[in-house]
């Protein structure tokens, strides 16, 4: 690598880091995790289509817009950005595809910001879906129309909360030379043309745009979620049978489910970026292990889906066995037979 930025200093603190906490370390990870999630990912497309039964069939759109946004984030981490994040510093170098074609550093961080966000939205998608299907539920969005309009916003939103700051000039040397005051030795990727600085700390407009984003997306999940989970629980109607009901709560903790565990891969490095900031932490070693992490949400959302609910684990099965394929268009219609069944007996 060629040094490019005149703020350069020739040192031995260098020779102390191991392989790990190099860029050739991260980016051989990433792409070694893509050669697992892209396939795997073009496969769930598939079994979402060809699989999702008739009683999950209101789900399957959402469930595709919720899959589309994974990939595009396992996309963007992996192959085509492939960060390399010199925490506790709002700094980092583009190592990926894009990086490489000459693609500005800055909007590259903006786009991936925005690819977090739309997981969030697409999580609001998938719980607004199961509170449509609440019959008890009158407060609900009906119309199609309506509902593109809803999300509309949510999508502009998620777009253009961050646009101002991004479209802001900065003088690198600047915040570098502030970067360089918490970070004194930093990898010499650090020097590489490509890295760039975004903040240098306690900026107001970012905090209120992440700080407003998260809040619009936390009160709209909690709403749709708890509204649909009172209507289930608490809620009587004689015309809603308790095998449906059990069947819409089935679907909901499926939702909660897909959607919380791939989270932890997004949280914990956040959680990691928090404490390094607060405490003025450099360890780019942990750095690329925390980022790698987070490269793994495609593959923890891509087996959530395939293994959580049991159509799609079924049809994995037989895929992997070889046997004939289950008629996942009759499963959950002799699931609620059954429960209907085993209802009648108990009264009997």
């Amino acid at each position: 690598m060629s040094i490019y930025w005149s703020d350069y200093v020739e040192s031995n603190c260098r020779q102390n880091y191991s392989y790990i906490a190099s860029s050739a370390f991260l980016k051989n990870a990433y792409h070694f995790t893509a050669l697992f999630t892209i396939p795997l990912a073009i496969f769930t497309f598939y079994v979402i289509v060809r699989v999702t039964p008739r009683k999950m069939k209101n789900m399957k759109i959402p469930l595709l817009i919720a899959h589309a946004w994974t990939t595009n984030l396992d996309l963007m981490i992996t192959v085509n950005v492939t960060p390399v994040i010199f925490f506790p510093s709002a700094a980092g170098l583009p190592s990926g595809l894009l990086g490489s074609i000459g693609f500005n550093a800055k909007w590259l961080a903006y786009f991936g910001q925005v690819s977090i966000i739309m997981n969030g939205v697409c999580f609001v998608i998938l719980l607004e879906n199961r509170h449509a299907q609440i019959t008890t539920i009158k407060f609900k969005i009906q119309r199609k129309r309506t509902r593109l309009i809803y999300f509309g916003i949510n999508y502009f939103l998620a777009f253009f909360l961050m646009l101002t700051f991004y479209m802001e000039e900065s003088d690198q040397l600047e915040l570098r030379q502030i970067v360089l005051k918490r970070i004194p030795c930093p990898t010499i990727d650090f020097y590489d043309k490509n890295a760039i600085v975004l903040l240098k700390g306690g900026e107001l407009l970012p905090f209120l745009s992440i700080s407003g984003g998260l809040s619009i997306i936390v009160i709209q999940s909690l709403f749709f979620a708890l509204h649909t989970i009172y209507h289930l629980n608490v809620v009587k109607n004689a015309h809603i049978s308790e095998a449906t009901k059990a069947l819409q709560r089935k679907f909901l903790s499926y939702v909660a489910m897909q959607v919380m565990i791939p989270w932890t891969a997004l949280v914990c490095p956040i959680l990691y970026s928090l404490y390094a900031d607060s405490n003025n932490y450099y360890n780019q070693a942990l750095n690329n292990i925390s980022m790698l992490l987070m490269a793994c949400h495609g593959l923890m959302s891509t087996l959530c889906t395939l293994f959580i609910m049991k159509p799609y684990r079924d049809f994995v099965k037989s895929v992997i066995m070889g046997s004939e394929e289950p008629d996942t268009k009759r499963l959950w219609a002799t699931s609620v037979v059954r429960s209907q069944a085993s209802m009648l007996g108990s009264v009997a």
